[in-house]
């Protein structure tokens, strides 16, 4: 199925729009072909439903909610859980939907790997009922050339907690929308968003955190690698909606560009109707440090194993938050364009 201008990502209230950044559009393919996992774990605690869904949660996507039909898969836990695994292959082009629930007091570890050659459409979303706790890892790693859409929505009841970390390798056109609502006193949530967009790529991300609930805290932080000719733009959205009196609300980037040519926008935008809280943002931008460079070349590095090695340090973090160590490793692998080479301390 082929549909022209689909719009993704809208802000939540626009802005000056001189720079085209209130929106993403989008005329590529939406497989009508749906995508079931591979199910690489599943624990005991953790009970898996065929075509059910979960009603009423937001998504940050735009139009592309229209187009989200056929096969899904729910997961739901009701204990303490130790990490499950899917594995989405998109070969050929695949549309998945995954929902996830996690009852009182409960916890619902899981990480998502996203494979293949072709155009991927992945819809996540997420329950956490009052007290439980949901950790989500997604890493993408689709074809460099194939288009990417991934759109998680999830809500929080009191106490409850939504960890979400999310890795991109890169894509041709990459698109991520995420939507929180802080239901709950006391609800949480935390993003740590990794990328790396290649020559050629480009990456658009639209995350949007409600805060209704009093006392309720979001934390997004994102970091990622620019290299040549590649484009991105990250809007990060906290709104602090009337009645969610002590609620925080931070969101932090910070890019490191490789080679030359990059386009890198950034819209931190925190919209506020309570007096009683408090908003933070914050985004930094740079280049390797050319001492770096000559200091690693020194040691037998080349020019180009020493950027690697810089981004996948600077990746790291990010990565330290999957709960499952064999995804770890996978992802290791992954954020790696190149070996470093020579040297006595390489």
């Amino acid at each position: 199925m082929t549909n022209e201008n689909i719009i993704l990502n809208p802000l939540p209230v626009p802005t000056w729009n001189s720079l085209k950044m209130n929106e993403a559009s989008y005329s590529g393919e939406i497989p009508a072909v749906s995508c079931t996992p591979e199910i690489k774990k599943l624990p005991d605690a953790l009970k898996l439903v065929q075509n059910a869904t979960l009603d009423g949660i937001k998504s940050s996507a735009g139009e592309l909610c229209a187009f989200l039909t056929g096969d899904s898969v729910l997961i739901e836990s009701d204990a303490d859980a130790s990490p499950a695994v899917l594995n989405y292959d998109f070969s050929g082009g695949k549309t998945a939907r995954l929902f996830l629930h996690a009852k009182e007091n409960a916890t619902l570890p899981i990480s998502v790997v996203m494979t293949g050659e072709g155009t991927a459409v992945l819809e996540i979303k997420i329950q956490a009922d009052s007290g439980s706790t949901v950790d989500l890892s997604i890493i993408q790693a689709v074809g460099d050339s194939c288009d990417v859409i991934t759109d998680i929505g999830c809500t929080c009841e009191k106490n409850a907690t939504f960890n979400l970390t999310k890795l991109e390798r890169g894509g041709k056109s990459e698109y991520v929308a995420v939507s929180v609502d802080l239901f709950g006193e006391h609800s949480t949530f935390s993003a740590n968003s990794g990328y790396r967009v290649k020559t050629n790529q480009s990456l658009d991300m639209n995350y949007v955190v409600r805060h209704t609930g009093r006392k309720t805290e979001s934390n997004i932080f994102a970091s990622g690698i620019l290299e040549n000719d590649s484009a991105k733009l990250f809007r990060g959205t906290i709104d602090l909606i009337k009645g969610c009196a002590g609620a925080k609300g931070t969101e932090n980037e910070d890019i490191l560009l490789l080679g030359d040519n990059q386009v890198n926008q950034t819209i931190p935008l925190i919209l506020c109707d309570e007096e009683d809280v408090e908003g933070n943002h914050g985004a930094s931008i740079g280049r390797l440090d050319d001492n770096i460079i000559f200091y690693l070349g020194s040691r037998g590095i080349s020019p180009e194993a020493a950027e690697d090695i810089i981004a996948h340090a600077k990746l790291d973090a990010i990565i330290s938050h999957i709960p499952d160590e064999e995804i770890k490793t996978l992802a290791h692998s992954l954020i790696s364009n190149s070996e470093a080479d020579g040297g006595e301390d390489a």
